[in-house]
């Protein structure tokens, strides 16, 4: 990866705790979950970039109760490259995952 990419990838991280991005990675090698989540005051958020394929859309909707997916026409992880046209509706919709009650 050159510096330019670099810069633009640790720019998209930011505003997070380092500790939520740690999490975020780890638990996504975990796969060995039940299906149909669903614990009480808690909704899973999904971004979903279509182009990943269906096989991951099945699996958020199999193991997590009601999730939340915002579905986007790119790539995986698009968004952090791609420049504003796949970033600015990413980083919309993580705020208002964030303020979101359950």
């Amino acid at each position: 990866m050159d510096d330019e990419n670099a810069e633009k990838f640790m720019n998209c991280f930011s505003k997070f705790n380092p500790r939520s991005i740690k999490n975020e990675y780890y638990t996504d090698l975990l796969t060995h979950l039940r299906d149909d989540i669903n614990i009480e005051h808690t909704r899973a958020h999904f971004i979903y970039a279509n182009k990943m394929g269906e096989k991951y859309l099945g699996r958020y909707k199999k193991y997590f109760h009601d999730p939340d997916i915002r579905e986007f026409n790119m790539q995986h992880e698009q968004w952090l490259f791609g420049g504003k046209e796949y970033a600015e509706p990413v980083l919309k919709a993580i705020d208002e995952f964030m303020v979101m009650t359950v």
